[in-house]
């Protein structure tokens, strides 16, 4: 084997396992969008997607809009079922997930919630799932049926991972490249 497709080879080799074997981290930041009957809210939300690599831990959310227009800031994210069972404070785990099922969530401006948004599980006020909104976010106080063809949530890449996956495509492409050479 010539001493160009050895050293291709090689670092070809090494690029794959270093993608391989780097640790997975869990995705911690995801893109928000939910279309309602008086439209569109759209959001970056950061969170912890949990061992079933479909449930995420909400922690906060941020540029949210709705209908393509900057919509109120909502610092407090909690569970719906809890925030309803306290009283109407905002309070508890917020949960979301990739495809839609097991949505526990409400994000509010204040403890009252006077611009927020949110989705209620069945059960508790009803045989089907909730969207619920308020304020700047239309108004649906007393919510409508969740309709999961109009939910999305989905991973943004980390940078690390897009890096990793240039490289092989880079050293791909150098290999390739030599040997046309030949």
């Amino acid at each position: 084997m010539p001493l160009k497709s050895s050293f291709c080879y090689s670092v070809a080799l090494a690029t794959v396992a270093t993608a391989t074997l780097a640790p997975v981290a869990s995705a911690a930041t995801f893109n928000f969008s939910y279309t309602s009957s008086l439209g569109t809210i759209t959001a970056t939300v950061d969170g912890t997607l949990q061992p079933d690599n479909n449930t995420v831990f909400v922690s906060s959310i941020s540029n949210t809009t709705f209908n393509g227009s900057p919509a109120p800031a909502l610092p407090l994210t909690g569970s719906y079922v809890d925030s309803i069972l306290a009283g109407g404070v905002v309070t508890g785990q917020a949960v979301l997930s990739l495809d839609g099922s097991g949505l526990d969530f409400v994000a509010c401006n204040t403890t009252n919630c006077n611009d927020g948004f949110g989705f209620l599980p069945a059960g508790l006020i009803g045989p089907v799932d909730l969207f619920a909104s308020v304020g700047g976010y239309g108004s649906l106080p007393g919510g409508e049926p969740f309709v999961l063809a109009n939910y999305s949530l989905t991973p943004v890449p980390e940078p690390a991972t897009v890096l990793g996956l240039l490289s092989v495509a880079g050293v791909g492409l150098l290999c390739k490249g030599r040997k046309l050479e030949k």
